[in-house]
């Protein structure tokens, strides 16, 4: 009996170890992964306030030395609330898109979004009991976001950048764009 002991006790530890080995594994991938992500941002001039890799298991990602999808929170300029870069597919120092997300200040603390009948944001919010439909364009190096045609924000971006939709969520009014160039995405 003593035998078994001994031996289940065996085969107990060196799977608690090969467990452990396997999570300090899965940490230090993730831990490579926001480096690379944080190589290719230290290249574009870009400073992040957090990053956030996705794609698990982050063992097979950095083994393929690519991070599939990383979010990367910017620190919010005046007038906006939330800036936040999408890197997709980044793999040796080049994404195959980058795309930004950023949410601009309602003109009226009363805003309430509107949703369509499946639930999703559109480009309207009620303020002050009047819908108000938010639009914008991007060109010449500068986004400016609109409701009802009147300026409610702008943002400086680089030529090719590119506005891809404007919507009204719980946080604000949120733009969209696309970078042409995925190879450095300067914020």
């Amino acid at each position: 009996m003593k035998k078994v002991i001994i031996a289940l006790t065996s085969v107990l530890t060196a799977l608690a170890v090969g467990i452990g080995a396997l999570f300090f594994w899965e940490y230090r991938s993730k831990a490579q992964l926001e480096a690379q992500v944080e190589d290719y941002l230290g290249g574009c001039d870009v400073t992040a306030s957090g990053i956030e890799v996705h794609g698990r298991p982050y063992i097979l990602s950095a083994m393929a030395e690519r991070a599939e999808l990383t979010y990367v929170d910017l620190a919010p300029q005046a007038g906006t609330k939330k800036d936040q870069l999408i890197v997709h597919e980044l793999s040796d120092g080049r994404a195959a898109r980058v795309s930004r997300f950023v949410t601009f200040d309602y003109p009226q603390a009363d805003a309430r979004p509107v949703e369509d009948e499946a639930g999703a944001f559109t480009d309207q919010a009620t303020m002050g009991g009047k819908t108000v439909t938010f639009s914008g364009t991007a060109g010449d190096g500068k986004l400016e976001v609109f409701a009802d045609d009147r300026s409610i924000g702008s943002l400086d971006l680089p030529n090719g950048a590119t506005l891809t939709s404007v919507f009204a969520n719980n946080d604000g009014v949120a733009a969209e764009i696309e970078y042409a160039d995925p190879t450095c995405a300067r914020a």
